[in-house]
Parts: C-alpha cells; sequence; structure tokens
C-alpha cells in the first residue's frame, strides 16, 4: 500500500535569473542596479554586485535613478585581470556574497568568464600555446579545468540563495554575401553576444537595452529594452517596454508570490530543446557528432524532446564546443 497524502498545491518564491545584454552605453549597468534594488524589496544594502568594468559602477553613487531615487548602499567588488575572470572567481564572490547577508547579486558582467584573461578563451589558448599537437581543436575542451570552468559558466546565471542579474556585452557581427551581379557585399548579421552560444537558453528573462535611464530631475527617462525570451508573464517576447517603477514592482511581486517551479522549468527544458534543434539546423555536419554525444550518455534511442533538463543541458553544452 502506498503511504502518500494528497497535499494542497503550493507556489513557491522565486529566485530571478535576469540577464541584460547591449552595446556600451546603453544601460545594463544601471538597469541591473535598479532592478536589484526592487528585487531586494528596495533595501540596496543587499544588493552587492561583481564589478569587471573598471569600477564603472562606482560611478553610480549618488546619482538618480529613473525612480526618482538616487543609486546608494549598495555594495560592490573589483574583480580584476589580475585576478583571472575564471566563472569560479565569479562563484566564489557570489557565495560571499550571499554569507554578507545579500539578496540580490550582480554580475558586470559575465563576457569577461568568456573571453577575457583567465575566463575560458583564455584558457584555451594558453592549453594550445602550452601543447604539442595545436591541430587537435578538441583537445582543450577534454581539459579537466577547461572543461570544469566551461561547465561553471551556465552556474553563473541562477543560484538557489539570491536573485542573479548578469549583464553581458554584444556586437554587431558581418558576414560577406555574393549578391546577383556576382559582387561581394558585407552583410550585418545583427547584434550578437559576446558569449557561449548556449548560455541564452539559461535564464528566464534575458531583456536586450535600447535606451539607458535619467533620473534628473524635470527630465526623467525610463530605461527602453527588447525582450530576448521571457517566463515571465509580464514580459512578452519580442516586446519594447519601458522599464518604469510600476513594470519592476509587477515583476517583483510575481517572484515574491511564487510560481509553479514544474511550469518554469519545463518552459526552461522547451528553451533547451529549441535551442539544439536550431543549432542543428544551421550545423548539419554536427547531426553524426549529437548522436555520438547522445549515446555517451546513454540516451540514444530517446527524442530530443522526451529528454529531461538535466541532460538536455549537458548535451547541449557538448555540442556547442
Amino acid at each position: 500500500m502506498l503511504n502518500k497524502k494528497f497535499e494542497t498545491v503550493s507556489r513557491y518564491k522565486c529566485k530571478a535569473s535576469i540577464m541584460l545584454e547591449g552595446l556600451p552605453g546603453k544601460g545594463k549597468s544601471g538597469l541591473a542596479l535598479l532592478l536589484g534594488t526592487a528585487l531586494a524589496d528596495y533595501e540596496p544594502e543587499y544588493v552587492s554586485a561583481i564589478d569587471t568594468e573598471n569600477e564603472s559602477l562606482s560611478l553610480f553613487k549618488g546619482l538618480p535613478a529613473s525612480s526618482g531615487e538616487p543609486f546608494d548602499k549598495f555594495k560592490k567588488v573589483n574583480l580584476t585581470p589580475e585576478d583571472g575572470y575564471s566563472p569560479s572567481n565569479y562563484l566564489e564572490l557570489r557565495a560571499a556574497a550571499v554569507k554578507d547577508g545579500a539578496k540580490v547579486v550582480i554580475s558586470d558582467s559575465i563576457t569577461h568568464a568568456w573571453q577575457y584573461e583567465g575566463g575560458i578563451l583564455s584558457m584555451v589558448s594558453n592549453y594550445v600555446a602550452t601543447h604539442s599537437n595545436p591541430k587537435d581543436k578538441y583537445a582543450p575542451w577534454n581539459d579537466a579545468a577547461i572543461s570544469k570552468e566551461k561547465n561553471l559558466l551556465l552556474d553563473l546565471i541562477r543560484s538557489r540563495d539570491c536573485h542573479v542579474i548578469t549583464t553581458v556585452r554584444v556586437k554587431e557581427k558581418f558576414a560577406p554575401e555574393t549578391q546577383a551581379d556576382g559582387k561581394t557585399k558585407i552583410k550585418s548579421l545583427g547584434e550578437q553576444q559576446i558569449m557561449q552560444d548556449d548560455l541564452k537558453y539559461e535564464p528566464d528573462l534575458v531583456l536586450h537595452a535600447i535606451q539607458a535611464g535619467c533620473g534628473q530631475e524635470g527630465r526623467i527617462v525610463h530605461p527602453k529594452v527588447t525582450v530576448v525570451k521571457s517566463r515571465y508573464p509580464m514580459f512578452a517576447e519580442g516586446e519594447t517596454y519601458e522599464m518604469t517603477p510600476d513594470l519592476i514592482e509587477s515583476m517583483r511581486v510575481w517572484l515574491a508570490e511564487g510560481a509553479d517551479p514544474t511550469e518554469l522549468l519545463e518552459k526552461q527544458r522547451q528553451d533547451y530543446i529549441t535551442g539544439i534543434t536550431e543549432y542543428l539546423n544551421a550545423n548539419p555536419t554536427k547531426e553524426t557528432f549529437w548522436q555520438i554525444l547522445k549515446s555517451q550518455e546513454g540516451c540514444e534511442k530517446t527524442k530530443l524532446t522526451e529528454l529531461p533538463l538535466v541532460t538536455i543541458k549537458k548535451l547541449l553544452n557538448k555540442l556547442t564546443l
């Protein structure tokens, strides 16, 4: 006989997992502080930030936010090239912030964990420079230290212990395109994150910053964003919003009241399924590699749509080496 009983369905408070992307000067850092302050129940002393941008967050001290209140009392620490931008260093600082009482931790920016000194691509370059078979492009990714740090990238995006806000740099990419007359023209591929491709599937909310906010008296300008992806009901993908105090408050309240965790996890799983499908469609030569990866995980006969979230994450992380 089953020793179980029915219980009233519960909703659970959710920890935010928000990624802000955008070109320099479009207001990522200011918006991160604005959102962080709200998520800390408007007590900025519970907001801690990891600053990789030449101490740029210090410049916000005392400046008026678009909410009308000055940026004040938040805590920060500088992560420098001398420290190294490895994901493990970010996580160590985040753990220290939580231990110190932080409710919100901002990482500004995690692009450094991907391509700057001590980051993943930096580690790969150092490996190639010091090993005898540089033509084996997969060798660095099989190195234990590099593989460990790469896997930790996903951990930068969310935490059970605090709200997490990350910023990511973008750049406009270009590619040659042959015209009907045979001439070659450079075509813009649009703005793309300077980050590992599959990382965008992890956060619950990705906002593309297109206008910085301003809180000067007589000139209130709310930050403006376009929603890249959303698992939050107040944001629709593809739509553009002004990040007003009312909109930010509605997000804070929704997270505080709680959401169905099963629903959020299933949305996340569907995002990863879409990511793998799009990647394989764009890279058909990877199909054989994909089947090998599935075999290694013991799921070669399982359809993509039936794979559990933890397996899909692991497979996409290996697929996009």
